[in-house]
């Protein structure tokens, strides 16, 4: 973190440097631990700007209003939802108003000059470590063979770990040519892998080739940019690093019977589905749940059900409810329909999906814009939030990543601290689709 500190930090912004640190490393280890850090700077948001003391919270139109509407659009559309149906449930609004603290949150922390990349690309690594020695040091926790945390499900803990293990690999390099940070960034990456694949969550897994492929578009994009003396190296980097994977996830399946066996029987329950063979596997009834659920939207698709209802009975009154459609309704009714998309229109209808896909499509937007920014550090955070939010909106077809309230704050706080980082008040950016690899 030497070129964060190139300049005399305040007490305010060790404090909010302390605060963006621990997010991470609290986030699937501490109970709650990730909300401590959205509401102590919530609260110094909300003093700033009522004392009107420095650094003074600005309001840049139109960029800030569209970003503060992507945050507050999932709390808006159970608003709307629950005025249109008549019921009131508050509880409905614990996963929203994080994600809405955190955009004002962004308001606070854009004002800061604070690298906080270089934060996230220790904080990240350090993190899944904790992660780890969590999983190891509490065995009582684990669902049957597969790893999870006190208060963390084996899918969702795979699939964050995996795309935070994969950030963290990203990450190397990044703040310099420090060899304890690069071997904290690798063990760190290799641990959220390890953990992932002890968790068994496939859908995490399927996050590997869309984040690959990605970076495979942009380091094309560089290759083509930069000039005649910097492609050769980049080619070679490239080449590299694809050998590398390959090689990796190669001998991930020959000697992890765990990652090979659950790569395999998923393959089986899916076929098995679709000829009729054999609907009840893991695979099979989430595949039911899926097309219940499209179905059952139907019925309410501008508004949702809302989440005040005793799911059970409404489902087992819907004339869906036929033999064929017991277990999707069972299963749903006890765990939701695994899927984001599928979690918000069920729940606020139309409105609900298009708030998340405005909470996925915005903020990507957005560092689409500045993935070739001169600033080093612009560039890198606008990149790693073009991975992350590929990554989230994968793991989320097939597993809920926006749901509970630790979820929200997470994803609400690094999109928030991203996007301050490419949207610093004081940067003079300059968006360069010539620019090279740093």
């Amino acid at each position: 973190m030497k070129n964060s500190l190139n300049h005399a930090h305040s007490n305010l912004d060790w404090f909010v440097i302390l605060c963006v640190f621990m997010f991470p490393v609290t986030f699937m280890t501490v109970r709650h631990g990730v909300h401590v850090s959205l509401f102590a700077l919530a609260l110094v948001a909300a003093y700033h700007f009522w004392s009107g003391k420095a650094p003074r919270i600005q309001f840049n139109y139109p960029i800030d209003t569209a970003i503060l509407l992507t945050f507050a659009g999932l709390f808006l559309s159970v608003l709307l939802s629950q005025v249109f149906r008549g019921a009131i449930h508050f509880a409905a609004y614990d996963g929203p108003s994080r994600v809405l603290i955190a955009g004002i949150v962004f308001l606070l922390i854009r004002q800061l000059n604070i690298s906080y990349i270089k934060v996230l690309s220790i904080a990240i690594p350090v993190g899944l470590i904790c992660v780890f020695l969590s999983v190891q040091l509490n065995p009582g926790a684990y669902w049957g063979e597969r790893y999870a945390t006190y208060f963390v499900d084996p899918n969702t803990l795979g699939s964050q770990a995996f795309i935070l293990g994969l950030l963290s690999f990203l990450m190397i390099g990044w703040a310099g040519k420090s060899m304890p940070l690069i071997a904290l960034q690798v063990l760190g990456g290799l641990l959220g892998l390890y953990v992932s694949i002890g968790s068994g969550s496939r859908g995490g897994w399927l996050t590997a080739p869309f984040i690959l492929l990605l970076i495979s578009f942009l380091r094309f994009g560089d290759i083509a940019n930069a000039d005649q003396s910097q492609k050769q190296k980049i080619w070679l980097q490239t080449i590299a690093v694809c050998i590398s994977i390959f090689f990796v996830s190669l001998m991930g399946f020959y000697f992890s019977e765990k990652l090979s066996t659950r790569i395999i029987s998923g393959y089986f329950e899916i076929l098995n589905w679709f000829t009729g063979a054999n609907l009840e596997t893991s695979a099979g009834t989430r595949l039911s749940m899926w097309k219940f659920s499209f179905q059952f939207a139907n019925e309410s698709l501008l508004f949702g059900y809302g989440e005040e209802k005793n799911m059970m009975q409404v489902l087992q009154n819907s004339p869906l409810n036929i033999a064929a459609n017991e277990t999707a309704i069972n299963t749903m009714a006890l765990t939701g329909p695994h899927s984001d998309i599928l979690s918000k229109l069920l729940s606020a209808g139309f409105f609900g999906l298009g708030a998340y896909l405005s909470l996925l499509l915005v903020p990507f937007s957005i560092f689409w814009k500045y993935r070739n920014a001169l600033d080093f550090n612009i560039k890198q955070a606008a990149r790693i939030g073009l991975f992350y939010i590929t990554g989230i909106f994968i793991a989320g077809l097939s597993n809920e990543q926006l749901s509970l309230k630790y979820l929200c704050t997470f994803y609400g706080l690094m999109i928030a601290v991203l996007l301050a980082q490419v949207l610093h008040k004081s940067s003079t950016v300059r968006i360069n689709s010539d620019s090279s690899v740093s």
